[in-house]
């Protein structure tokens, strides 16, 4: 075997593990929303009612954590609940749901870049290269890249704004070093005709 292929196991998965703790992430953060510690507030009237809070809607923080799914999500969204589907009861719940399932997609690459630049680090040859990763990764730079020049225009900064453009940099910064490391890795990558021996 090539020396720098499948020869460095790290002890982590981040393939695995980021998926999960995308998903349980969005989860707690929709538990909290909508069971929040008791804070009791007293109306002039005497009337008594409790606050949620300023928290960010699950809707935002799931949208916000697996924003490149959005490239899935919204044509899927379209399809399903139409052009007015933001206006039906249930299109938060369905948006919540949607954004986890399909960001566990990106999450896997984005694990699967950790990985390989993990073991390209121990071993200091070529990894496995893959087009579909190349190809997620340039996804992401470029739709980032677009979110971002659309909420630099932004007039007024809310809870929503703030966690989408976080997020937006964020998966950015992931999205373009990994495209980078894909490109370095694939010029490393052992061809077929080269000679037997160690890949520098």
């Amino acid at each position: 075997m090539v020396e720098g292929l499948r020869t460095s196991r790290p002890l982590i998965k981040f393939r695995r593990v980021l998926p999960i703790a995308a998903l349980l992430f969005v989860t707690a953060s929709t538990y909290r929303y909508y069971h929040p510690p008791p804070h009791l507030v007293t109306s002039p009237g005497g009337r008594s009612f409790v606050l949620a809070g300023n928290r960010a809607r699950p809707m935002i923080v799931a949208t916000a954590i697996n924003l490149p799914a959005g490239i899935i999500a919204i044509p899927l969204e379209l399809a399903v609940l139409g052009p007015e589907g933001e206006h039906k009861p249930h299109f938060e719940a369905f948006r919540v749901v949607e954004f986890s399932l399909l960001g566990m997609i990106f999450w896997f690459y984005a694990g699967r870049y950790f990985d390989d630049l993990i073991a390209w680090r121990n071993v200091r040859s070529g990894s496995r290269w893959r087009l579909t990763d190349c190809l997620v990764a340039a996804v992401i730079a470029a739709e980032t890249t677009f979110l971002t020049v659309v909420l630099s225009f932004q007039p007024h900064w809310s809870v929503p704004e703030f966690w989408l453009f976080s997020c937006t940099i964020g998966w950015g910064l992931l999205g373009y070093s990994a495209f980078i490391f894909r490109v370095f890795q694939l010029r490393s990558y052992p061809r077929r005709d080269a000679p037997p021996g160690r890949v520098s």
